[in-house]
């Protein structure tokens, strides 16, 4: 059996140990509190009204939906030299070249190799198929119809020089298309149709 002496000593021990359980509880609960505290803080910023529009590249020309070249019952010799303006109008103003290469053709025979084609790029020329005012620019293809449906057939390897710095811009086209001095007799009757050349731009 304790002694009042032990027995008054454990209950010191006790109440020690009840405040210091109650000293840390509160020390804990302020920690906790002060910490919830600071994650309650917040703050942000923001950029609004913000947009992204997307422009377009558009050529447009001035034959108004005619033939550019016509040449019918012709002779070995015989030329037909026509011009085309094609214009750049697209909302991007400083697109890559505009380039022209061949859309294709009907050939009954073999009457492309007959057919010797010159193309240039200038500027000014009147309206669609007059040729006055043009002033050269330069040359950039000379060589038989059939050559060339073969090699510029697509935007990759179309043929010109024109790189359009501002919108809109124009750019002349000189054609110049003889059936060669001497084509073969095997020529006679023969015929090109749905001839087609194609100008391209891309951004």
């Amino acid at each position: 059996m304790k002694s009042a002496t032990e027995t008054s000593l454990d209950s010191e021990r006790r109440r020690r140990t009840i405040l210091l359980a109650l000293v840390l509880g509160v020390l804990l609960s302020s920690v906790t509190v002060l910490t919830a505290s600071r994650a309650a803080f917040s703050d942000t910023t923001s950029n609004g009204s913000n947009v992204v529009s997307v422009g377009d590249v558009v050529l447009t020309d001035n034959d108004s939906d005619s033939a550019l070249i016509e040449m019918v019952n012709v002779a070995p010799g015989d030329s037909e030299t026509t011009c085309i303006q094609v214009t750049y109008e697209g909302s991007i103003a400083d697109p890559s070249g505009v380039v022209v290469y061949s859309g294709g053709f009907t050939d009954s025979s073999t009457l492309a190799n007959d057919i010797n084609l010159t193309i240039e790029e200038g500027t000014g020329a009147g309206t669609f198929d007059d040729c006055s005012g043009f002033t050269l620019v330069g040359q950039i293809y000379s060589g038989t119809l059939a050559n060339f449906d073969t090699t510029h057939s697509a935007y990759a390897n179309g043929a010109g020089t024109w790189d359009p710095s501002s919108t809109p811009e124009t750019r002349s086209y000189r054609f110049t298309v003889e059936v060669d001095s001497s084509a073969a007799n095997t020529s006679q009757g023969q015929s090109i149709t749905e001839l087609i050349f194609t100008w391209e731009v891309q951004s």
